[in-house]
């Protein structure tokens, strides 16, 4: 009885998951590459680039919703409720007159950089591919053309003036001192609801931007190594490509947050001067129907056309890499290619509860003789 104490207690101290410290040098030694260190700078960037995402990667569906609920009910309330005059309220107030009107040109500005950027890198530099991407700016600027100029024809074919006059038009009518009555639909909650709409489907190519860094770091360390590490969506890269990804990305990816903080702003400013638009200006039958032609316009073109690929636009992110998933886990190459050849659902079955990737009983991960356990646990089985 002895003996089979002396055993077992030889035994389970030779099962501790702690090994001696001269085996332990040599066989834990970790060969991932590990991320270098972030300088205080960026570290402040990525916080300021955290809190955008939290304006911007708000579901768009949820935010029509709130517009089309928003502009309806503000806009009765503005027409009942005699509001008191504030700044934004004058036509001449700074937001209105130097970003509002000039809005598109803002928008298309800093979001077409954001494209170009974005595309280049995962993209890889493929020309072709890139202006695809910008295509969806090109489509976005013929619908604004096209409504703000039927909003002014609308305004102009359907009005009168206050008083009878020659070839009375708005601006003659406007000049004499008199008033132009006419359905004038709002080009500024048009504009204001399309832009921030387009700013917030485009901005989506920073999901897992991050990631990039990682993959690029994974895949390097894969392809200078002996043994296989885990699987990147770069895998199929050549060795040029993966080269100008690294040095595009490295070259890029400050500009790109510098422009997504500022895509946060515009629409901040968007939807302030929406709401100033809501509760001062046009009626609501004007607001509301600029509201739903916007909404409209964007429904048609991201979730219809480009979902749909029918004129051959991809949507944001969609390149030569898929990165846009951080979520999906990284598989060991050797555990992909086993899992082509055997079947681990025997595996799954018979799995040890763990804790910190340890087994919390170790009696129970011990392999029977006849899978090929080590000499010790044959001993220790026949013993017991």
């Amino acid at each position: 009885m002895g003996k089979k104490a002396n055993r077992f207690s030889l035994a389970a101290s030779q099962l501790n998951f702690r090994p001696p410290v001269e085996v332990r040098r040599g066989e834990t030694k970790g060969n991932k590459p590990l991320p270098e260190p972030i300088p205080i700078g960026q570290v402040l960037l990525l916080m300021v680039v955290h809190l955008c995402r939290k304006v911007l990667f708000v579901d768009p569906s949820i935010k029509v919703g709130i517009y089309i609920i928003v502009v309806f009910i503000g806009s009765i309330l503005g027409d009942v409720i005699p509001f008191p005059g504030t700044y934004f309220s004058r036509k001449d107030n700074l937001f209105n007159v130097y970003f509002v009107k000039l809005g598109w040109g803002w928008t298309m500005s800093l979001v077409g950089a954001f494209v170009y950027l974005t595309s280049s890198v995962y993209c890889v530099g493929d020309v072709i591919r890139i202006r695809k991407q910008l295509l969806r700016l090109l489509v976005a600027t013929l619908f604004w053309f096209f409504w703000t100029k039927s909003f002014v024809y609308v305004e102009e074919a359907y009005g009168y003036c206050s008083k009878a006059i020659v070839r009375a038009g708005s601006r003659q009518c406007l000049a004499k001192g008199f008033t132009w009555h006419s359905f004038s639909i709002s080009g500024h909650a048009f504009i204001l609801i399309y832009c921030t709409l387009i700013i917030m489907e485009e901005a989506k190519a920073l999901v897992g931007w991050e990631a990039i860094n990682d993959h690029l770091r994974n895949e390097e360390h894969n392809r200078s190594s002996v043994e296989s590490g885990p699987i990147t969506p770069l895998d199929s890269l050549s060795p040029e490509q993966l080269l100008l990804l690294r040095e595009k990305y490295d070259k890029f990816t400050p500009y790109i947050r510098i422009i997504f903080i500022g895509m946060t702003t515009l629409v901040l400013i968007w939807d302030v001067m929406l709401v100033a638009t809501i509760i001062y200006f046009h009626s609501t039958p004007e607001k509301f129907i600029a509201s739903v032609i916007s909404v409209s316009v964007w429904f048609f073109t991201y979730r219809f056309v480009y979902q749909r690929r029918l004129l051959g636009i991809p949507l944001p992110g969609e390149g030569i890499i898929r990165y846009m998933n951080p979520n999906q886990p990284l598989v060991p190459s050797q555990l992909r290619r086993s899992s082509l050849l055997y079947s681990h659902s025997s595996k799954s079955d018979n799995k040890v509860p763990t804790f910190m990737g340890m087994p919390l009983n170790p009696m129970r991960n011990m392999v029977a003789p006849e899978t090929g356990g080590a000499p010790e646990e044959r001993v220790l089985r026949r013993e017991l």
